[in-house]
């Protein structure tokens, strides 16, 4: 029997947690090993971490990444995963019950819909998924990598909680992220189709004084997730932490020679290096270094980001709400 396929080059997974006396550190840094198999052995899913509640856990010594897990997360859930599919890599329909975000790592790949209906994804593309009949089909001459987080959601048409869209533009302004952020939103038709809703070039930016530049992709604001409306969750306002319950999807660019600023927030962030590399200190002048296909699980830790770099730096970046522990939120 040949050997199941690897993830080629291995997976990096940086953990960051606190020591006891409430220091961020890293707590692991290493490649992924949670492996998953389909029957036809031409792709490989890796677990990266899991959560099964909400608020979500980020004070206990348990690596989540480490869990024998379901295709679809737990109730109030989330599963971290890259799947990377080998060229010729079969398609198979299927639907979940959850919000996915999907970013292209590395090569191209096709998603088919309902009706015979595809979209072609490349390296940079990201993609919103609102519990759609889909297949991923590699139709290409090299592996595709692709970055999922599955978040928990409504299985039948809802009125959920609905908020008003942003009342003003965001303060401040600049240019805006080079390359362009190509968003692909999936839905459903009035006949409970699978389509594509929504496939352009994302336009809500948010700007700091030190040159990064952050562009929503989505958002939710409960859990499980509401994904049976019309509302463009990418459309708020871009605030610095999530609501209660809630998740804030981004891709933030840092610019080269970016100065960092120390802050952290309540909530277990998600971070795929897209592109350039950059710097995170942590408390007491501890550094971690984040190359292309890198991955972080960052557990609430204080933490400073800084490109010292010659090129633009762009992470993917989901924030989801977590317990709250004894550390206060520095501005």
């Amino acid at each position: 029997m040949a050997d199941p396929l690897l993830p080629n080059p291995p997976i990096r997974r940086i953990v960051t947690g606190h020591t006891k006396d409430m220091k961020a550190v890293v707590t692991h840094d290493g490649p992924a090993t949670n492996y998953k198999w389909p029957p036809h052995n031409q792709s490989v899913s890796t677990l990266v971490w899991y959560a099964d509640q909400m608020p979500v856990e980020i004070w206990s010594d348990e690596d989540f990444g480490q869990r024998i897990v379901n295709r679809e997360p737990e109730p109030n859930g989330a599963r971290i995963c890259v799947i990377e599919f080998l060229p010729g890599c079969p398609g198979h329909m299927h639907r979940t019950h959850t919000l996915d975000y999907v970013i292209c790592l590395t090569g191209e790949i096709d998603m088919d819909v309902d009706d015979g209906a595809s979209v072609h994804m490349k390296a940079g593309d990201v993609m919103v998924q609102q519990g759609t009949n889909h297949s991923w089909v590699n139709r290409g001459t090299v592996p595709s990598r692709l970055g999922f987080v599955l978040m928990d959601a409504k299985n039948e048409p809802g009125p959920g909680k609905i908020s008003p869209p942003p009342s003003a533009p965001h303060d401040g302004t600049g240019a805006p992220p080079n390359p362009p952020i190509r968003r692909i939103v999936t839905t459903h038709d009035a006949a409970g189709k699978a389509i594509i809703g929504t496939d352009e070039i994302a336009t809500n930016h948010k700007w700091s004084g030190r040159g990064m530049v952050s562009t929503l992709i989505w958002s939710s604001d409960e859990s499980p997730c509401e994904m049976w409306t019309d509302e463009d969750y990418g459309a708020r306002r871009i605030g610095t932490q999530p609501p209660p319950n809630g998740n804030r999807f981004t891709i933030n660019d840092y610019p080269a020679g970016m100065p960092g600023r120390m802050h952290r927030t309540d909530t277990l962030d998600v971070i795929f290096c897209m592109s350039g590399s950059i710097d995170m200190e942590l408390d007491d002048g501890a550094e971690v270094h984040m190359d292309p296909g890198d991955i972080m699980i960052q557990q609430g830790t204080n933490h400073s980001w800084i490109n010292r770099g010659d090129e633009t730096c762009r992470l993917a970046i989901l924030l989801i709400d977590a317990k709250k522990g004894s550390l206060p939120i520095t501005a």
